[in-house]
């Protein structure tokens, strides 16, 4: 099945929201289910801010089976040095359960990373969960270190991570892949969606 990485534009936001929210509720069930802010200021947060970028995978039905964005960063954590470069916050990965462990996640990550490059970005940071299976795993081998491990009464530990900024090969391409096959076909390339991120 192929699949198309494109970048969020307008008129996109609602159906955007609405899967984020809906993959939100399936990991963290006993969280307000509430709009959460970055998401109630989409538009502004992720399509005209400068430090502001969101992708979306689909299938060949056009529905979205994966998301992932950057956001500017909020130095809201102290104990973190973070540098001077411009920073961002990765955030709002989801893959759809029969899509993971195909490499649809860190195909995402990789044509985050070349958008953030292009822009500019000097650092990216994100936070993660020890009860995430998996979840700091899949960040070390995207080329996160852990800063800091962080323990809270809300979220429980909290695992602050951070790297460099780099070039990253293409990612929005379209590809052949296989749900939970854990790998591409072999046949399978991606291509630049040029009409998805014109102009960026």
């Amino acid at each position: 099945m192929v699949i198309i990485i494109r970048r969020a534009t307008r008129s996109q936001i609602p159906e955007i929201v609405n899967y984020v929210m809906a993959s939100r509720a399936k990991i963290f069930p006993g969280q307000d289910q509430a709009v959460i802010p970055d998401l109630a200021r989409f538009q502004e947060t992720y399509i005209e801010h400068p430090d502001g970028c969101f992708l979306t995978a689909h299938g060949e039905d056009g529905q979205i089976v994966a998301a992932i964005g950057y956001l500017a960063y909020d130095p809201r954590f102290p104990q973190l040095d973070l540098g001077h470069e411009r920073v961002v916050e990765v955030v709002r990965l989801y893959v759809n359960p029969s899509w993971r462990r195909a490499g649809l996640a860190s195909r995402l990550f990789a044509e985050l990373m070349r958008h953030a490059h292009e822009a500019g970005i000097g650092r990216l940071y994100l936070h993660t969960h020890p009860h995430l299976p998996g979840a700091i795993r899949f960040w070390e081998r995207q080329g996160f270190a852990i800063l800091d491990v962080q323990e809270t009464t809300r979220w429980g530990s909290v695992v602050h991570m951070s790297r460099l900024s780099s070039p990253s090969p293409s990612a929005s391409l379209a590809v052949d892949f296989v749900p939970n096959a854990g790998i591409p076909k072999p046949n399978g390339s991606f291509a630049v969606n040029h009409q998805q991120i014109k102009g960026f």
